[in-house]
């Protein structure tokens, strides 16, 4: 007799979460992911960091987690609830003209992503190392932070908005670390 989704959903839990599980850290803690990703420009022109913020995936990555239905916040600072990126992004009125008709919401949040780069107050950074006087590269890059917790019950939920969360999917790509008794563990 086949089983129901919802049944094998309940008991089924990422091998990510049974990682953090296996830690034992406290579930206030944080998980931090962080991805870099650039190329090689010619910096003599000024459109350098817009272009690399186009083709690297940074942005859309760093959106990904944001249109999750986790709190995702910045990688600096004590993070405090309702101080989280996609909440800042929505005080800010940078999603005010998002149509949900018309666009998936996690393009829309990397269009306004890779437009607000150089305001840097969305966890999406860029650096420039110059190889000479008209070369170099330049790197796009977000580290931000997960509360424990809040990937724990998105990853139990069984009805909802979150019912089909799945958490090794959402750190996928990032490298992910958090703090232990131990120091900091780096998880692959």
């Amino acid at each position: 007799m086949p089983q129901n989704i919802t049944t094998i959903r309940e008991f089924k839990m990422s091998d990510f979460v049974n990682r953090l599980r296996e830690l034992n850290v406290d579930t206030n803690t944080f998980v931090t992911l962080s991805y870099t990703e650039g190329n090689d420009v010619w910096h003599i022109n000024e459109d350098h960091v817009s272009d690399s913020v186009h083709e690297t995936a940074t942005a859309g990555l760093l959106a990904s987690l944001l249109a999750s239905g986790i709190p995702v916040y910045g990688g600096w600072g004590t993070p405090s609830v309702g101080d989280d990126i996609l909440n800042n992004l929505r005080d800010n009125g940078e999603l005010d003209d998002y149509d949900r008709g018309e666009e998936y919401f996690e393009e829309y949040i990397t269009e306004r992503l890779v437009e607000t780069i150089y305001d840097g107050e969305y966890s999406l950074d860029y650096s420039t190392e110059q190889y000479d006087y008209k070369r170099g590269r330049c790197d796009i890059s977000t580290e931000v932070q997960v509360r424990i917790s809040d990937i724990f019950n998105a990853d139990a939920a069984t009805t909802g908005r979150l019912q089909y969360f799945d958490a090794d999917n959402f750190v996928s790509g990032f490298k992910v670390s958090v703090e232990t008794p131990n120091g900091t563990l780096t998880l692959n």
